[in-house]
């Protein structure tokens, strides 16, 4: 399937769509602070079962030649038992099919690093969406620390004609940042 089939094909300044240049490796990717909601809104629509999001806490890009690649948005958690100020939850993260390998862990370390200047003690997230089973999130350090049948009775879109899906096992992944240790000299 094609970036054009798969929506990630971009308009140009003529009005025909061109498909965006293909990074080769992580090396080539750039980190991006994400401070406007619709060009990342857009990006999610294409690339990410649940769409955009309404805010954030911060949002991270993975940049080549300017264009997306990746996205991870970080956000209050979306348990209110969670919510004391000492948690952020990843509650996207979605990338083009063409990147490259490890865009995941790459652009997940660079979230974990800002969250921990922050004064976060952990970064949550949830698995199990679309066949999403956190590989992902494993693969970066993150330990699945429960898991729960989820009612797929939802939407993922709003208006008359909304998507669902079936129940799934909802993975909810936790890194912890536990003791630094600070080193001088």
């Amino acid at each position: 399937m094609s970036l054009v089939e798969l929506g990630t094909a971009m308009p140009a300044h003529n009005g025909q769509l061109t498909t965006p240049p293909t990074p080769s490796s992580t090396d080539d990717l750039t980190l991006s602070r994400e401070r406007t909601k619709n060009p990342v809104n857009d990006f999610l629509d294409r690339t990410h079962p649940r769409g955009g999001v309404p805010g954030w806490k911060a949002c991270f890009g993975a940049r080549y030649e300017s264009h997306l690649v990746a996205v991870i948005v970080l956000s209050r958690p979306s348990s209110r038992h969670l919510d004391d100020g000492s948690c952020v939850e990843i509650s996207r993260f979605a990338r083009r099919d063409d990147r490259p390998a490890n865009t995941g862990s790459w652009l997940i370390a660079r979230a974990r690093n800002w969250a921990r200047l922050e004064g976060y003690d952990e970064v949550i997230t949830y698995a199990g969406v679309a066949g999403n089973t956190g590989q992902l999130y494993q693969a970066a350090g993150f330990e699945c620390d429960d898991i729960t049948t989820a009612d797929g009775g939802g939407w993922s879109t709003h208006g008359p004609d909304r998507d669902q899906w079936a129940d799934y096992q909802r993975r909810r992944y936790r890194y912890e940042f536990g003791e630094q240790v600070v080193r001088i000299g």
